[in-house]
């Protein structure tokens, strides 16, 4: 008899367990953080939305290598982009929380055809309602970051790059706005794009100038600007003060003036230069067959006879200013310096 009960204990113990260990293995902790997705006999039967035990052997969650593979390009704390993955795949659980995808930078082009390198922010968080979407989607995350790039490629492509920037805001939520259209269109029979299952909450950007080398090719000249270049100096000069302009394109002539003298002096040569070359003197200079230079007198007009003085006192003369150049070029060849008589009469 106490054989018979030791027998019927041990199987009670034995179902208890099998009961317990069935029980951990089949128990889901699901909510609003996250889903599991359930099949039945092959056919997709739901996602788990509360806390629940799956009694029925014939419900099995996926997971391991029947995991959907869901996944989002993202950025860390530094900025640094990196894959992140949103199923568990050992567990089969599918986060339900708020995430952001962030494509990699990529270049896009204004209206007037400059160049801009875009950092694109989304926040959106999977729909439980619409969770057979993205998990029978082959590459969900690519196609989302896709989108992302297309929207803001074509928003942004909208604006002049000097608008950009005052624009930004309403750049962010046109994008806002198509992309949640897209997931809850107005009309479902006339979708502007395929849903990913998603609900997008703020869309965001970034972005910066492409940094492009000045054209080095010497044949263009001292200048030596492309169109978009000069571009960037139509647009930095169209609303700027005149004299700050006329200030400017003086400092851009003695600039050239400067290039041209170091080019030349890197030959090798004995080179010289006039004031007038080098913007010092507005009075031109004619070179005599004997090599000494003849200054111009400036055509200017007459001057007027001075006033005379009262009391029939006569005016004293006052000199004319002497122009720098005209001083330099009266004194004529140097002359040949005596050697002094010391050496001589050595």
């Amino acid at each position: 008899m106490l054989e018979i009960a030791a027998v019927v204990l041990a199987v009670l113990v034995g179902l208890l367990l099998i009961f317990l260990v069935y029980r951990a293995a089949r128990t889901y902790d699901a909510g609003a953080h996250a889903t599991f997705i359930t099949t039945k006999g092959g056919d997709f039967y739901g996602a788990l939305r509360a806390p629940i035990t799956i009694w029925d052997p014939r419900i099995k969650v996926l997971r391991d290598r029947n995991a959907p593979a869901l996944s989002i390009i993202t950025t860390d704390a530094s900025g640094g982009h990196f894959e992140k993955s949103l199923v568990n795949r050992r567990t089969g659980e599918i986060s339900l929380r708020v995430h952001t995808v962030a494509p990699r930078p990529f270049v896009t082009r204004t209206s007037d055809k400059r160049q801009l390198i875009i950092k694109a922010k989304v926040a959106f968080q999977l729909d439980i309602d619409r969770i057979i979407i993205p998990t029978q989607m082959e590459s969900f995350g690519s196609a989302l970051a896709a989108r992302v790039e297309n929207l803001f490629d074509n928003a942004i492509g909208e604006h002049e790059d000097q608008d950009v920037f005052a624009k930004q805001r309403e750049i962010e939520t046109s994008v806002l706005r198509q992309l949640q259209d897209i997931e809850f269109p107005a009309d479902p029979n006339h979708a502007t794009g395929m849903q990913l299952g998603i609900k997008v909450y703020e869309a965001m950007f970034s972005y910066e100038p492409a940094v492009k080398p000045i054209n080095k090719d010497l044949s263009n000249g001292p200048m030596a600007y492309d169109n978009e270049h000069l571009d960037d100096l139509v647009d930095m000069l169209e609303k700027a003060n005149p004299a700050t302009v006329e200030v400017l394109m003086r400092m851009l002539e003695m600039q050239t003036r400067q290039n041209i003298v170091q080019m030349l002096c890197n030959s090798g040569g004995l080179v010289a230069f006039t004031a007038s070359e080098l913007g010092l003197s507005e009075r031109t200079v004619e070179r005599a067959s004997n090599g000494a230079n003849i200054m111009k007198a400036a055509a200017n007009p007459p001057a007027e006879a001075p006033a005379a003085a009262p009391n029939g006192a006569s005016a004293s003369p006052v000199a004319a200013p002497v122009d720098p150049a005209t001083a330099y070029y009266s004194l004529g060849a140097p002359k040949a310096q005596k050697k002094p008589e010391a050496e001589t009469k050595s």
